[in-house]
């Protein structure tokens, strides 16, 4: 594939200047920073508190006078291990009944508690009759404690977030196909009102119909505010800044879930919580304007005037002169990578040639095992018991280091290896896990949980990234948002993994093992793109990369070796020997001198 001459455009008026830190700033910090609300707040939405049934005619005046902790114990009986109430439980018996009992009890010297002691032995239990009380110690108010859904109606908490994620999935298929049809901008314009209205109407909305469908239309949002904000700004810079940009959104995801446990523990309130985790997004539907399109994706869709106008901008904004022969230059690149101006029928495009047909198996393999592992991980560690809040933040900040050893891992290794030494480095701390599982150890699962979710949030990282470098400009949206539909298809599969620990408690582990060796033979055969310039088109992509040798590496070696030249009479180098150089290296001792980071003899 002849190399695409965008990316020197691109480099002309400026690939990593002030217009780039502008969309650094003003979309990729703030918008990665709060994007894990849209996912990860509905887990205290719907949060359960302990609950008990709701008996009415506690004495509060008069001789006698019981605190609600001495009620329950007289009304709800309880479990089998006597350690807590039951849930959904109370005595059969009258309220008139159980008075006379107490007042009894009590005239005779008897205490409450040894009256609740014989309760278990005297009275039948039924079915919650008044409803329910709940424990408030963490929340005010949830949409599980406002709807009920307890005492045969726990499935509605689970059954609406799991209609949030049927939405992801909707959202994915439809907007991010959009996206690459009608531009990225007018897609993520329409996804932020998307999200601020349906977003808002879910909290006010009572029948539980209404509830699942404002979840499922809000929940379309995410995927295309996540995927396209980025896509916009990696279309945009250099090659060595794209892995900055996905790896930076990876952390400022890291401090943004770690921050909403605070803001759930702080609202107490499901409403309030709903409120604060929406409405920032006001902010940029209003600064719509300031997001400009792609244009790359203008060059793509032969929108060259258009295309001319933005590559001024930002040579302007970027104090750069733009060429003067910027529009013929740009119908010289389209025609040389148009695919021979085929129209665009989405991802089902992705199948037409077979070079691109196989990288797209690979990068959705890859995608669907990393959240398939990842999922399975955080669904089996079960012995991270406390706090709500406190596990929560435990399990969101302990990704922080892993997405800057991805970050660093990415720039120096490459994308390629570092994917699939993740996979197999987390293959190997599952497999440890089930081992020392079965030895009945306490502390040792958990640390090599954490290790293994630590490579394996790297791996998640790379996808990322190879997805908006193997993926054309024609089809990344829609080529992103294929692999992320099919890894949501599958992930719904995730949380039964964790119930196979009844047949024995390595074999959810050992699973995850067999996902892991899966996940590093996909990734171990797609191309390495570190520093690569971006295919534009399909017949790009089927071109990009197919010399590349299994076991090549494109990465920063550790050493650099002498080098040996042979020079002729007209000054000509016949021989370096030089890996710092690859296939690029000098064909003359004048360009070699220029090199200030290699040392001849």
């Amino acid at each position: 594939m002849a190399p695409s001459s965008f990316e020197h455009v691109l480099e002309q008026v400026g690939d990593r200047g002030r217009h780039q830190q502008l969309l650094y700033w003003l979309f990729v910090v703030p918008i990665n920073f709060i994007i894990p609300w849209i996912a990860l707040v509905p887990i205290f939405l719907a949060s359960t508190p302990d609950h008990w049934c709701k008996v009415e005619g506690r004495p509060t005046d008069g001789v006698v006078e019981v605190t609600e902790e001495e009620w329950k114990s007289l009304t709800v009986p309880r479990n089998s291990e006597g350690d807590a109430y039951e849930s959904c439980k109370q005595y059969d018996v009258e309220v008139s009944t159980l008075l006379t009992l107490l007042n009894g009890t009590l005239a005779q010297g008897g205490s409450i508690a040894t009256l609740a002691a014989s309760l278990n032995n005297t009275f039948n239990t039924t079915e919650c009759q008044d409803g329910w009380d709940y424990d408030h110690t963490s929340y005010d108010q949830t949409l599980t404690t406002r709807q009920n859904w307890v005492c045969g109606r726990e499935s509605f908490s689970s059954t609406w977030i799991s209609v949030g994620v049927s939405g992801n999935v909707m959202g994915t298929l439809i907007f991010n196909s959009l996206s690459d049809i009608i531009g990225r901008r007018p897609v993520v314009v329409m996804c932020m009102f998307v999200y601020l209205v349906f977003g808002i109407a879910r909290l006010y909305v009572n029948s539980t119909w209404a509830l699942m469908l404002t979840m499922f239309l809000a929940s379309t949002s995410f995927p295309p505010i996540l995927e396209l904000t980025n896509i916009i700004i990696l279309e945009q810079v250099s090659p060595k800044l794209r892995s900055r940009i996905t790896s930076t959104s990876f952390i400022l995801w890291t401090f943004g879930s770690s921050l909403l446990p605070f803001l759930a523990w702080i609202t107490r309130d499901w409403q309030l919580l709903g409120l604060v985790t929406t409405m920032p997004f006001i902010l940029f539907g209003l600064c719509w304007w300031l997001l400009p399109e792609s244009p790359r994706w203008l060059l793509s869709c032969n929108r060259i005037k258009e295309c001319e106008a933005q590559l001024r901008k930002i040579a302007k904004r970027n104090g750069r002169e733009a060429p003067t022969s910027l529009e013929e230059t740009l119908r010289e690149i389209y025609n040389l990578h148009s695919d021979d101006k085929d129209k665009n029928y989405g991802a089902l495009q992705l199948c037409k040639f077979p070079t691109v047909r196989f990288r797209t198996i690979l990068l959705t393999a890859c995608y669907t095992l990393n959240n398939f592992f990842y999922y399975g991980l955080v669904y089996n560690i079960s012995n991270v018991s406390g706090d709500e809040f406190i596990n929560f933040f435990l399990m969101s900040i302990t990704e922080l280091p892993s997405n800057l050893m991805g970050w660093w891992a990415s720039r120096v290794i490459g994308r390629r290896w570092t994917e699939a030494g993740s996979f197999i480095i987390a293959s190997g701390f599952v497999l440890a896990t089930a081992i020392v599982t079965v030895s009945n150890s306490v502390w040792g699962p958990i640390v090599l949980l954490i290790l293994s979710k630590l490579f394996i949030n790297i791996s998640f990282l790379l996808v990322y990234i190879q997805c908006a470098e193997i993926y054309p400009t024609t089809h990344r949206s829609c080529g992103t948002g294929l692999s992320s539909l099919v890894s949501s298809c599958f992930g719904v599969l995730s949380p039964y993994v964790s119930y196979l620990s009844n047949e024995g408690l390595w074999l959810p582990y050992f699973i995850l093992f067999l996902v892991g060796m899966s996940g590093f033979v996909s990734a171990a055969f797609l191309p390495e793109t570190l520093n690569m310039d971006l295919p534009q088109s399909l017949l790009d992509a089927e071109d990009f990369l197919t010399t590349e040798k299994f076991w090549s590496y494109k990465g920063t070696r550790l050493r650099t070796k002498r080098l040996t030249i042979s020079k002729g009479k007209d000054d000509t180098v016949f021989g370096i020997d030089n890996p710092a150089l690859g296939d690029k290296g000098p064909d003359s001792l004048t360009q070699l001198r220029d090199l200030s980071d290699v040392k001849g003899p």
